[in-house]
């Protein structure tokens, strides 16, 4: 019940003139959507103590701290992602105090959002998982990073969104695989011409037909596209002050496994905190609703409708930086290896250089997102 008034709270459609008719519209839907009518509804808020009022209690100090940190990490998003980052956190405001304390933190980038339009085109999906477009994001290649991504066409809603640090098509399709576990199989996806995605192409058209996989130039595929301008423009700054101070040698193997040590969890825990925050931001073209809402909605196309939206679409509660996956470690490990073999207990150890990497940037950019080296 509390996932399904987080989705459905917001989800007012633009014909909803008035506060009143807001609310009868929303408990309507809610009670709908729980197939009860809606006395029933009002018993179930009161017996999970849900309160009345969806506006949290928080003063502009300490919204301007959240924004504030909310901001270090995603410096070049606006207004309606910026309240999709605070409802992912359970923190949901008037949009006039949102408005007030982003030109508190943030007068600059707002005079900058303006000088650009976003232009948009007609596109219309029948349902959820009718249609998936995937894709890689290889803007920071040049540091081994590849971003995969791929979103539900009807919902937007990302389906996954992981950094990983090889492009090949067993990654790609172990991503596939665990959404396909959490949202049910697509009837079609569209991806470009790549050769990562040749495994999850073999098994759509085993499963679903040969039309089931639609390829195309990934300029193309703009409704994936929008997720991938994210991370490089956080990381790729850094990457290449670290290079310029000396910190970062590309032709070293194990500078490059330091880097993807320290870098690929942080990176990924961004790519979960965005997503979280996608999830969660209004749509103007459905009537303000989310792609939780949107999901939520129409949760009959799900391939298990019993789990609530909330469980799958929400930010993973795992630690923030968790250590690489046995896989990358090994990929790792071997990049490593097979230049130079390391001797146990020698100055040149790989444990060693990596102290030595994260205590030489300790004196230099970044500390509060590339040091803390002695969690490792």
């Amino acid at each position: 019940v509390l996932s399904l008034r987080t989705t459905c709270t917001r989800g007012v459609k633009h014909a909803a003139r008035g506060p009143d008719q807001a609310r009868a519209q929303f408990k309507s839907e809610a009670a709908s959507l729980l197939s009860v009518s809606r006395q029933t509804f009002y018993i179930l808020l009161k017996d999970h103590n849900i309160p009345a009022s969806k506006y949290v209690s928080i003063s502009d100090e300490q919204l301007d701290t959240i924004i504030s940190q909310i901001k270090t990490g995603h410096p070049n998003i606006g207004e309606v992602m910026l309240m999709g980052h605070l409802r992912s956190r359970d923190i949901v405001v008037q949009r006039r105090r949102l408005r007030e304390s982003l030109h508190r933190v943030d007068p600059v980038g707002i005079q900058s959002r303006r000088r650009s339009s976003v232009v948009r085109r007609v596109y219309s999906v029948p349902h959820p998982n009718f249609i998936w477009h995937i894709d890689g994001n290889h803007k920071l290649i040049r540091w081994k990073f590849v971003v995969h991504a791929a979103i539900d066409g009807y919902s937007r809603t990302p389906m996954f969104l992981h950094c990983s640090n090889n492009n090949r098509a067993e990654t790609v399709k172990d991503l596939f695989t665990v959404a396909v576990g959490h949202f049910g199989r697509p009837l079609h996806i569209r991806t470009d011409h790549g050769g990562e995605n040749v495994r999850i192409w073999e098994d759509m058209q085993s499963t679903r037909g040969e039309s089931s996989v639609l390829t195309g130039s990934s300029v193309h595929n703009q409704r994936i596209e929008h997720l991938n301008n994210n991370c490089s423009k956080v990381y790729a700054p850094t990457f290449y002050a670290l290079e310029s101070l000396g910190c970062l040698n590309l032709q070293n193997p194990k500078d490059l496994f330091c880097l993807h040590y320290v870098y690929l969890p942080r990176i990924n825990h961004t790519l979960e905190e965005f997503k979280a925050a996608y999830n969660n931001h209004s749509i103007s073209s459905e009537g303000n609703k989310t792609p939780v809402q949107l999901f939520s909605l129409n949760s009959f196309w799900l391939h298990n409708p019993q789990q609530s939206a909330r469980d799958v679409l929400s930010v993973s509660d795992q630690s923030e930086f968790m250590p690489l996956t046995n896989m990358e470690m090994d990929i790792c490990v071997q990049m490593v290896l097979n230049k130079e073999p390391v001797q146990q207990g020698s100055s040149s150890s790989i444990h060693h250089h990596l102290l030595l990497f994260l205590h030489s940037q300790k004196a230099e950019v970044n500390l509060h997102m590339c040091v803390q080296w002695e969690e490792f």
